[in-house]
């Protein structure tokens, strides 16, 4: 997990991209038949059948269903599959004709490339990226979101002026505050930072009413747990867990309970009957927490055991729950921790922590 998609920012764009296309799907009617199979099973939360629909109604309609190129960008981006951001993005750029959203394409075509130059090492693909970018922003210079990802790509590739540049002209076009302005003025006084698995935005309400913003944990060291009701492997850890929430009480640290049960009323009966330490959040299938960690939950039946939930990562290997990851408190970098050496890096971290409020 080393980049995080911005969710807003490319909602905000979606938008746009589709504000002059056909709403209603392809022109086909058969493809107008696969487009709303598609559509169901998006509302089922069956992306990868979802997929498979919208690609079938595309074929249907002689490649020409710009909503479906739409859709197949939107589910990959949301499974984390890049070559299906590549295509979808791909297909666009050589259909529509408006030059933003052209524009748009380009950019979510540079966001596949460079999503998966990540996560491959490939800085041929970061390379192919900032080309992207700068389509994007050729055809239309006022994309703000275009110059923060082009600076994040131009960063990877150690070109540090020109991604300074990049984030220098996001600042400018932002209004002050917001929390990308705020990562990219980071990012112009270290860019090193922008190389970095940084923590996501979230803000969210726990159980008992707290608000819980990444803002709010800094200078705290932050275990943030992801499990269910349903998942065996996360009950038997309950223990540890409650171990560690006592070893460091009174620390600058916290533990943040991500269930993603989707009954509440289980969710809740199970919270009055067993210790869960932490601050309780209940995200649900694919929830925004789960979304913004760059993880998607499915859910599988097995033959011996009752339904249990899967993590499904961007190169379709399935990891079993629970996912635990540590957000450090100065400059709020989150890695993802094995159970074997949770304690020693919590210790770690903590006490980097506390060493920097001494020093202040």
């Amino acid at each position: 997990m080393r980049c995080f998609v911005t969710g807003s920012l490319l909602l905000s764009l979606a938008a746009h991209l589709f504000a002059q296309s056909p709403a209603e799907g392809p022109t086909d009617k058969k493809a107008q038949k696969a487009y709303q199979e598609g559509l169901d099973q998006l509302q089922k939360q069956n992306m990868r059948l979802a997929l498979w629909y919208f690609r079938e109604a595309d074929k249907q309609d002689s490649g020409k269903c710009l909503p479906c190129h739409g859709q197949m960008i939107q589910i990959g981006l949301a499974i984390r599959d890049w070559k299906v951001v590549e295509d979808g993005a791909s297909e666009l750029a050589l259909q529509v004709q408006d030059p933003k959203q052209q524009a748009i394409a380009h950019h979510y075509l540079g966001l596949g490339f460079m999503n998966e130059g990540l996560d491959r090492h490939q800085d041929d693909l970061l390379a192919r990226a900032h080309d992207e970018f700068t389509k994007a922003l050729a055809l239309y210079p006022d994309l703000a979101e275009t110059l923060f990802e082009d600076g994040k790509a131009l960063a990877n590739l150690r070109r540090n002026d020109e991604s300074k540049t990049q984030f220098e002209k996001f600042v400018a076009m932002t209004p002050e505050g917001e929390f990308q302005q705020r990562r990219a003025l980071q990012f112009i006084r270290k860019p090193e930072l922008a190389r970095a698995n940084l923590a996501p935005e979230f803000g969210r309400s726990t159980v008992d009413g707290q608000r819980v913003t990444l803002d709010g944990v800094t200078g705290k060291v932050v275990l943030v747990h992801f499990w269910a009701t349903s998942c065996d492997v996360c009950l038997r850890g309950l223990p540890h867990l409650q171990e560690i929430a006592k070893k460091f009480q009174n620390q600058p640290f916290v533990i943040l309970s991500v269930s993603i049960d989707y009954d509440e009323g289980t969710w809740r009966s199970f919270l009055k009957k067993n210790d869960v330490p932490g601050l309780q959040y209940r995200d649900g299938l694919n929830g925004p927490i789960s979304q913004a960690f760059g993880l998607r939950v499915e859910f599988q039946r097995n033959v011996d055991k009752p339904v249990a939930g899967v993590w499904t990562s961007s190169s379709g290997l399935k990891e079993a729950i629970p996912r635990t990851f540590t957000i450090d408190g100065e400059v709020l970098q989150v890695e993802k921790i094995s159970d074997s050496s949770l304690d020693a890096r919590l210790q770690e971290l903590i006490s980097h922590v506390g060493g920097q409020q001494a020093g202040k």
